[in-house]
């Protein structure tokens, strides 16, 4: 898949195709062998200047998600992978504050790797789970074997007409409801929802994340009031998370919960990284309409996971969420964090209510389903 890009890069004009490899059983190596805490936490400069270099050059930058070997980090101490922080994508800091700040083009793309396929289907044999994976992605993607040429323009503009249609009413709240989820949270003066068709601060277009399914915003990260409860399992850090509760007062994680010990241990550390990483930095609408959603299946990687149902994400926000005004000062409620981390909490008994100004109740989905218009 790497080379296929490379050979599309060069046919679509680049200049120059920079692929850069990781590997996680060298990142295993590492977690494990390390000499103590402060080893880990060390990273080389190099991969900060890289990044810094492909985000000044407006470098398009595509990430690939599908693990060959999803259980790979299982079984390892959890302090200890925590605290390694090269992952997928070396110099993430400054990756994160590009997004932020809308200087990144950015793009997360998947390919069915035998070790995924098979956590996806796991009855079928090797060959036919990669296979069945493929036209999974062909179809989420809008070109399957049934689609029409013209079907991903269509969902692009489905998407793009929802984020105007929320952008218009100019909330002031958004509250999420279903099982075991009851969040309140707040929006900035002049916040703006996006979709699939972004502008990056230099007037070039471009589609972050294929396929998506989400039109999302960044909340002001001082007003989060309620809880959830994750209806997907969360793929982080070579992990797998099970049953993720959380608790939010004043903005703030108070308590997170997971099925085992070890799991929550994770999570509080995780999410306790620095003073961001325990607000919101993004909401996500996702309807029953997903067609990742409506397959059914719990797909193991946020890519897909995230575009199947509604989602939050604490950490680092998206600056391209809010209208330009030179009259509003600060950071206008843009939360700033080393980490983005969705979690999952949509469901077809979930119901999206925004409060406007004047405090009129509208309900946004109701059941699952889109009924702003």
């Amino acid at each position: 898949y790497v080379h296929a890009l490379v050979e599309a890069a060069y046919a679509a004009g680049a200049r120059y195709a920079d692929a850069l490899y990781v590997d996680p059983v060298v990142r295993r190596a590492r977690i494990t062998g390390a000499r103590d805490a402060q080893s880990l936490k060390w990273s080389p400069r190099w991969h900060l200047t890289r990044m810094k270099d492909l985000i000044a050059a407006d470098a398009s930058l595509i990430s690939i998600a599908g693990e060959e070997n999803p259980a790979l980090m299982d079984g390892l101490d959890p302090k200890r992978a925590m605290l390694e922080t090269t992952a997928r994508m070396p110099g993430r800091e400054a990756y994160l504050k590009a997004v932020a700040s809308g200087r990144a083009r950015f793009c997360v793309v998947a390919y069915p790797a035998p070790g995924w396929a098979r956590q996806v289907y796991p009855k079928l044999s090797a060959d036919r789970a990669m296979r069945a994976l493929a036209l999974d992605l062909l179809s989420f993607c809008r070109i399957g074997a049934k689609d029409r040429p013209d079907a991903w323009a269509k969902h692009v503009a489905l998407l793009v007409g929802r984020a105007r249609q929320v952008t218009r009413r100019n909330f002031a709240q958004m509250r999420f409801v279903a099982p075991g989820t009851d969040l309140t949270v707040g929006l900035a003066a002049k916040t703006r929802f996006i979709a699939a068709d972004m502008k990056s601060v230099n007037g070039r277009r471009w589609c972050a994340n294929l396929p998506t399914e989400e039109v999302f915003a960044s909340p002001d990260y001082r007003f989060a009031e309620g809880r959830f409860a994750c209806t997907r399992p969360l793929s982080l850090e070579g992990r797998m998370f099970d049953g993720i509760k959380a608790e939010f007062a004043g903005g703030k994680l108070q308590r997170v919960h997971a099925r085992t010990p070890s799991q929550r241990d994770f999570l509080a550390a995780y999410f306790a990284r620095d003073a961001g990483a325990g607000r919101l930095g993004e909401i996500a609408l996702v309807d029953r309409a997903s067609r990742i959603g409506q397959a059914g299946r719990v797909y193991h990687t946020t890519l897909l996971d995230e575009n199947a149902v509604a989602h939050v994400a604490l950490g680092s926000a998206y600056g391209a969420t809010r209208f330009p005004d030179p009259s509003i000062k600060g950071d206008r409620g843009l939360n700033a964090s080393k980490i983005h981390t969705d979690v999952m909490i949509g469901c077809d008994e979930l119901d999206v209510i925004g409060t406007t100004a004047k405090g009129q109740q509208v309900p946004i989905i109701e059941t699952g389903t889109w009924v702003l218009g």
